[in-house]
């Protein structure tokens, strides 16, 4: 069986340089893969020499990796309504488009959240009820990865709004062959007077889905403890605890580094600690756990860190492309349904 991606080169910070060589990266470890990269018709003169060097080198590569030039790119700045009117020829738009006609069976960008999520409603459209989809990611824990949504999306979300995370994130746990999924409402306490009014209907709301294990209102410092498989929240909170835990993690890493080489015996220590502290390192680090699903579209759309270097857009490649694999995008409005019965 071959898979086909489509990947937007033309979002991130590190330009599509960075995206062409991870798009590299990832055919040269699987032949059963095929990649459709969509780029600015500007970036063409370093891109030719690159083609060519890749055509001399790696014949089987070159012939799976697909280059289509567009004549428009989406901005950072660029609002979502800005996106949808006037940039329907754009990279991102383009590769969406292909998800859309059965071209390639998912979409990854590191672009314009707003745009993306905004694109992807249009030309993809949402599952009946869904008003907003939502961004969600797995993100590692002490058990096993959690899922948590929405990640910033969508920044004010009542009741309903969360009712609708809390059906899809179950409904594709269930679709990924998890039976009943451990789900929690992020909130200032657990008791059932805490919390704004929105967020304590919402947990009545959820309280009543069936084929769930719903274990009520959870609090932030819960969400590493590998009890649960799924965390709902709204856009901003979401995004303010996910920022926060990586740079924590961050900041944990390279104080570790410095207590470790600010000594002779912390060196000397590190020289037979080194491999461990590494794997340790490797399995907490954000860029391991790149890619966020679009959740609520009819399609896979994966949304990439603006920040990401190569090693973080092959990770969110992987991770698409692992998903495609799985199969989950297939099963998902099937346990939607039985979840809204």
């Amino acid at each position: 069986m071959t898979f086909t991606l489509a990947v937007d080169a033309m979002g991130g910070d590190f330009g599509p340089r960075v995206t062409f060589k991870a798009a590299q990266q990832i055919l040269a470890e699987r032949s059963d893969l095929s990649i459709h990269l969509y780029l600015s018709s500007s970036e063409s003169e370093w891109l030719d020499a690159e083609l060519k060097l890749l055509a001399l080198d790696s014949c089987d590569i070159f012939s799976r990796l697909h280059i289509h030039s567009c004549e428009q790119s989406v901005a950072a700045t660029d609002k979502p309504s800005y996106a949808l009117r006037r940039k329907q020829n754009s990279s991102m738009a383009l590769a969406i488009k292909s998800v859309a006609s059965g071209t390639t069976q998912a979409c990854v960008s590191c672009g314009n959240s707003g745009a993306l999520l905004a694109l992807s409603r249009y030309l993809l459209s949402t599952f009946i009820d869904v008003e907003r989809p939502a961004m969600a990611r797995d993100i590692p824990t002490a058990g096993k990865p959690l899922l948590m949504l929405d990640l910033g999306a969508n920044i004010d979300v009542g009741a309903d709004g969360l009712y609708q995370f809390a059906l899809l994130s179950s409904a594709w746990r269930k679709a990924q062959g998890m039976e009943r999924p451990k789900l929690g409402l992020l909130n200032i306490g657990k008791e059932a007077g805490k919390g704004t009014e929105e967020i304590r209907l919402a947990g009545q709301m959820i309280s009543e889905l069936e084929g769930i294990d719903y274990v009520g209102f959870v609090e932030a410092d819960e969400l590493y403890l590998g009890e649960l498989d799924i965390v709902v929240c709204d856009g901003f909170h979401g995004n303010i605890a996910l920022k926060t835990s990586e740079g924590l993690l961050n900041h944990i890493s390279k104080q570790f580094d410095l207590m470790l080489h600010s000594s002779m015996s912390g060196k000397v220590l590190s020289f037979f600690t080194n491999p461990i502290i590494n794997r340790f390192k490797r399995q907490l680090d954000p860029v391991m756990h790149s890619g966020a699903l679009l959740l609520g579209v009819n399609g896979l759309v994966v949304k990439g860190h603006g920040k990401s270097d190569q090693e973080a857009i092959y990770q969110t490649i992987r991770y698409a492309l692992s998903e495609v694999e799985l199969g989950t995008t297939e099963r998902l409005l099937c346990e939607l349904d039985r979840l809204s019965l």
